[in-house]
């Protein structure tokens, strides 16, 4: 398998199993607390195994691991969250949550998948994917549960409706389906966050800075990102003027 091809396999695999960990412990009434944490850490421990196996030489950052500050000095980094929206994974209702799977390699995105189990969406860079068309008359933005009243004031200046959900990988598969038309994250995220996000929307033929609008820069020291914008091109130009930029 290339990377593009792994980091779906891997994505995918993950999404599986944890969709059939949930179906089983729920049937069991696990606590929810506990199949969260049991969610994180099967997930974490199956892609880096796994890793391991087919990519033997390459770090990994994720989200559940210790970090190892040899990945620093690495030029392949695979950057993953083995369960993006975790607080939402233990609920049969919900679907919410996500996997990410990312590579970086010599400081630039070179591969990457977004699985949303729950909602049957996959999507993995190399595979000629193409965003979906509008399905909104109405604009529409997308951003997370917290500090809405922030992106509520950049969708009023864009003349927007503003939705919120979980995961940052569902979020820009709403974007990447069309379902909407901006996705805005203003703080709190990390690049296992939206490191798989941005390859696979720009795969799609999204656009994706940070809020700032400056590019992403992945596998530093402090794996903080300065916010998450996903927008179709044509909206561009609305969008940085919304956000000042």
């Amino acid at each position: 398998m290339n990377d593009h091809e792994l980091a779906g396999y891997l994505a995918d695999l993950a999404g599986k199993t944890l969709l059939e960990l949930r179906s089983s412990e729920l049937d069991k009434g696990t606590n929810p607390w506990m199949l969260r944490d049991q969610g994180d850490k099967v997930s974490h421990n199956l892609l880096v195994d796994a890793l391991l196996q087919f990519r033997p030489n390459d770090h990994v950052l994720s989200e559940e691991g210790t970090d190892n500050w040899a990945r620093l000095e690495a030029d392949r980094v695979w950057i993953i969250d083995p369960l993006d929206g975790s607080q939402d994974f233990p609920y049969a209702e919900s679907v919410e949550w996500a996997v990410h799977v990312a590579l970086i390699e010599s400081g630039e995105v070179k591969a990457g998948a977004v699985t949303c189990p729950s909602l049957g969406r996959h999507y993995v860079t190399g595979a000629g994917m193409k965003a979906g068309p509008r399905q909104n008359q109405e604009l529409l933005v997308v951003s997370n549960r917290w500090n809405t009243h922030q992106i509520a004031a950049v969708a009023e200046r864009m003349g927007a409706e503003l939705t919120s959900c979980g995961s940052a990988g569902v979020k820009a598969s709403l974007v990447i389906g069309g379902d909407v038309d901006v996705y805005i994250h203003g703080s709190g995220l990390y690049e296992w966050d939206v490191c798989a996000p941005v390859a696979v929307s720009r795969a799609a033929g999204l656009l994706a800075f940070q809020l700032d609008g400056s590019e992403f820069e992945f596998n530093k020291q402090s794996p903080v990102v300065r916010g998450l914008v996903i927008t179709r091109p044509e909206l561009s130009e609305s969008v940085h003027a919304a956000l000042n930029l």
